[in-house]
């Protein structure tokens, strides 16, 4: 089948994001990610009532319904699989990361969750007989183009969801030491609602849109966040102590008391729709 203009749009936008996934540094995302798991889920419990907030939102719209049958796709420490586990029947948190998983798992079981499984594999790799009520994927790079997109709807027997950046995110601390590291500073849009939002109407759909707005704000210790740049830039270049320096005086000059306040404002691209019904045989 031909390409269509918005799958085509969404793989130009990948091909040009410098922060894209690669099998040269695949591995690097991967121990990236994992180094941020216990933090990751410090910060969602602080915005669990956001997350709530969306939840709610796909329960008045009957997305998620009482009794579902849940695969959430690349689910992090739990951001949604755990307010989502209050509501439906079960839910299968898929991630690469064994830690993040496991903070998750740990969350769940402080909560009593006890029909909440997780579940390690990449979503490209990931594959079962099973059918779910809901396939979910929030901030992923698993869902990053017109396969994986589709894969959500091979796996689901009525409902789909995807969360997505509903505006060009902030991101000033890359903003401003990507420049000084790795050369030219080239925003990302390839996670942009537009194309997977696009691409469904393209084929057919009719998906649902709604955004929300996030303020976020967090009092990190400046070595945490040394750490995490540190560990960032090296999956796009060589870090010397000249460059790991620039990063922690960076964070040190902005940090009084030692701790660096993390802060922003993020629009959340909510895109639920039903797959297409199947044609008799």
């Amino acid at each position: 089948m031909e390409k269509t203009y918005w799958e085509n749009a969404w793989d130009e936008a990948k091909l040009a994001s410098p922060t894209r996934t690669r099998p040269g540094n695949e591995a690097c995302w991967g121990g990236f990610w994992d180094g941020l798991a216990e933090q990751y889920l410090r910060e969602i419990l602080a915005g669990e009532p956001f997350y709530r907030g969306i939840r709610d939102y796909l329960v008045e719209r009957e997305v998620l319904r009482p009794g579902d049958r849940v695969l959430d796709v690349g689910c992090g420490p739990g951001t949604y699989a755990l307010p989502f586990a209050e509501k439906a029947s079960s839910v299968d948190a898929l991630d690469p990361s064994g830690p993040m998983l496991a903070a998750l798992a740990g969350e769940a079981a402080r909560r009593g969750l006890a029909n909440l499984k997780t579940m390690q594999a990449r979503w490209e790799d990931f594959a079962t007989p099973d059918r779910y009520d809901l396939v979910f994927s929030s901030m992923s790079p698993a869902v990053s183009d017109t396969p994986t997109l589709l894969k959500m709807e091979a796996l689901s027997c009525r409902s789909c969801c995807l969360i997505t950046y509903g505006d060009a995110p902030e991101a000033p601390e890359r903003k401003a030491l990507w420049p000084q590291l790795v050369g030219d500073y080239r925003p990302s849009n390839m996670y942009m609602y537009t194309y997977p939002y696009n691409v469904l109407r393209e084929r057919g759909r009719e998906p649902g849109l709604r955004m929300f707005d996030q303020e976020e704000r967090h009092l990190v210790p400046v070595e945490q966040m040394v750490k995490r740049f540190t560990d960032y830039f090296a999956i796009f270049t060589t870090l010397d102590a000249g460059k790991i320096g620039r990063i922690r005086e960076y964070f040190e000059a902005r940090a009084p008391g030692g701790l660096y306040e993390e802060k922003g404002h993020t629009r959340l691209a909510v895109i639920s729709w039903d797959r297409p019904e199947e044609p008799p045989r």
